[in-house]
């Protein structure tokens, strides 16, 4: 060891660079852009088959058959040729299929748009970029533009109100339907929009009041009744659309309550024997729901006041009391 320190300087460090140096191993590929040794060395355990000729490759699936048994030698191989393209009116073996991101209406140019960023082109082609931009620009239409700002209002107050995405996709699909009707003539986009909101809630099944959509939207309830009154006239598919349930608003202010499943499913029979009784027409849903739950509250010994509940519901306490004398005079009945 002390020759070997004598004649090598471990702490040079030209002799770790020389230590260091590697010859790199070039990796040769076939015609299809596969490196050869994925293709080499194949061995069926099955029958013993060795010969390379004697395997299947099938890029598709990215499978390795052998061809004598049928034995599957490898399987999710992966594709390490350089993407190519190739598009050939002629020729029928060529796949002329264009891949990319579906079309969705969730967005105005349904996910196809056309931009022209100067800052990305050529400096020789930047004027010519500057130009396109501001004549694609000019050519929008004032529909287009509005549909633009409507859709973005649209995501915005559904992140908002975490609204899932079932929701936001009615909503755009009832806003659409809207202009294709011309209905948007005369009335504010904001409006439009929180009633395409109401009503794609209404459809999904996930119900909210006139007043948490304009709390959402910043809009006026009486304008969001109304603007929902013109879509129910006007879109035949919203005519067949059934009123909320009661049952769909239970469970969801159970859960902001913090109430037990005892007081739930009270409640939920409470419900059903004041509907038997005809207390659901002409009445508004969530009235009854605290009403209900109220007196679930009360028999099951979990103490919730009129107050708390009516804070919760986003309704007055006096709309509470009545439809609490409502339903105690068909609960007595029976």
């Amino acid at each position: 060891m002390s020759e070997i320190n004598e004649e090598i300087d471990f702490y040079d460090d030209a002799v770790w660079a020389e230590a260091m140096k590697t010859t790199p191993v070039k990796e040769e590929f076939d015609a299809d852009g596969y490196p050869l040794k994925e293709k080499e060395g194949y061995s069926c355990d099955e029958c013993g088959n060795t010969d390379q000729n004697g395997f299947e490759l099938d890029e598709d699936k990215g499978e390795v058959v052998c061809i004598g048994c049928g034995f599957l030698v490898e399987e999710n191989l992966i594709d390490l040729s350089a993407p190519t393209r190739r598009f050939s009116s002629e020729d029928p073996s060529v796949d002329n299929a264009h891949y990319g991101a579906p079309i969705s209406d969730l967005y105005a140019d349904r996910g196809l748009p056309t931009t022209f960023n100067p800052m990305e082109a050529k400096p020789a082609d930047r004027r010519k970029s500057f130009v396109l931009k501001r004549i694609n620009q000019q050519t929008v239409t004032n529909k287009e533009r509005n549909l633009a700002v409507a859709l973005r209002d649209i995501e915005r107050v559904v992140s908002r109100g975490g609204l899932p995405k079932s929701v936001h996709e009615e909503a755009v699909r009832v806003y659409r339907d809207a202009v294709d009707k011309q209905l948007i003539r005369g009335r504010s986009i904001e409006g439009m929009v929180a009633a395409a909101l109401y009503t794609a809630c209404r459809m999904v099944g996930v119900p909210r009041s006139l007043d948490e959509i304009a709390d959402l939207t910043r809009t006026g309830r009486k304008e969001i009744a109304r603007n929902y009154n013109t879509l129910k006239k006007n879109i035949v598919r919203l005519k067949k659309m059934r009123p909320p349930s009661p049952e769909q608003y239970l469970d969801r202010y159970i859960g902001a309550l913090s109430l037990s499943i005892k007081v739930r499913n009270r409640a939920s029979v409470l419900m059903k024997e004041c509907f038997e009784g005809g207390m659901n027409q002409g009445r508004n849903p969530i009235g009854i729901v605290a009403a209900c739950i109220y007196i679930a509250c009360v028999e099951c010994s979990e103490r919730r006041t009129q107050r708390q509940i009516a804070r919760e519901l986003e309704i007055t306490e006096v709309t509470i009391r009545n439809r609490y004398k409502e339903a105690m005079a068909i609960l007595e009945k029976k």
